[in-house]
């Protein structure tokens, strides 16, 4: 292997905990963490930011930071501002257009000077089978709006530090080749080019589970030689299987990076939550599935 892969968790916010979190995670040797700027938290109201919500993420990036650990932000989470979703949300162009670019430029000013890197959204397919299960025509029209989402992020976040995307496998076939050459292709509905869509990411992230190393192959050729990174969450229903399963694939990773152009490998969830085991307790103890991933880890060189 020529270059390192980093190591990273990827921490949901918790403004109690947060500074906590982040610490133990440099203390467990991680070089990168993503951290979550919760717009929905942060915005309660149309045209209201709180400014406390973006401070705490701050502080906890500039305390990774003079641990020596590469902070990492995602700027849109599973919950989105209920006002937001009352005017449509993503599902309507004008709503998605006009409030989504405002939250990402509050961002880029609160945080890009603490900022390692940017993940603007994640699974884009996931997330339009959750907002419109059942319309097609809705479907495919919110589908298209992820594409602009997205363009509009890069275009405001690209002069700055490198921004990922983290694919779902569903994903992966419409959006590989879209940012490649900039067309929009969604299913049933006509191609259609998208100003500054092609290019726009610095490294090709996915969330996968399974079939790793194949498809990191299959990214990095797609998507012309551009570096690639791995979210994982490890497999298995016993903590025998879950240390087995990511001793397994961080091997795998590492044996393949040359070929693979892998520049990271994120775990979620550093922390347990409800139904998700992760890399340590609550209690900040490690797992053995934290062990297996985090032995040896050494800090990023700023």
């Amino acid at each position: 292997m020529t270059n390192p892969v980093a190591k990273g968790v990827v921490i949901r916010h918790d403004s109690a905990r947060l500074l906590d979190d982040v610490g133990f995670a440099a203390e467990s040797g991680v070089q990168r963490v993503r951290l979550d700027v919760p717009w929905a938290l942060a915005s309660p109201r149309e045209g209201v930011v709180d400014g406390g919500v973006l401070e705490s993420v701050r502080l906890a990036a500039m305390a990774a930071r003079d641990a020596g650990v590469e902070p990492w932000f995602r700027l849109l989470q599973y919950d989105v501002p209920r006002w937001f979703e009352n005017e449509g949300g993503f599902s309507d162009r004008k709503t998605a257009a006009t409030h989504w670019p405002r939250w990402v430029q509050e961002v880029a000013d609160s945080l890009g000077d603490v900022a390692g890197g940017w993940v603007p959204f994640e699974a884009p397919g996931a997330m339009a089978d959750r907002l419109e299960p059942d319309d097609p025509k809705r479907h495919g029209e919110l589908a298209q709006h992820l594409f602009v989402a997205w363009r509009d992020a890069w275009r405001i976040l690209r002069s700055g530090p490198p921004v990922a995307t983290s694919l779902d496998r569903q994903s992966l076939a419409l959006w590989l080749p879209s940012l490649v050459d900039g067309m929009v292709r969604v299913p049933g509905r006509v191609e259609r080019r998208l100003t500054d869509l092609a290019g726009a990411c610095d490294v090709i992230g996915v969330a996968l589970r399974e079939r790793i190393a194949s498809t990191l192959a299959m990214v990095r050729d797609v998507g012309g030689g551009r570096p690639t990174a791995l979210t994982y969450r490890p497999v298995g229903t016993t903590e025998t299987e879950r240390s087995e399963s990511m001793a397994t694939t961080w091997r795998e990773c590492v044996r393949d990076a040359d070929d693979t152009g892998l520049t990271a490998v994120w775990v979620t969830p550093f922390v347990d939550a409800p139904g998700q085991p992760g890399l340590c307790t609550s209690g900040h103890r490690l797992t053995d599935t934290g062990a297996a991933f985090l032995e040896g880890a050494q800090p990023f060189e700023r």
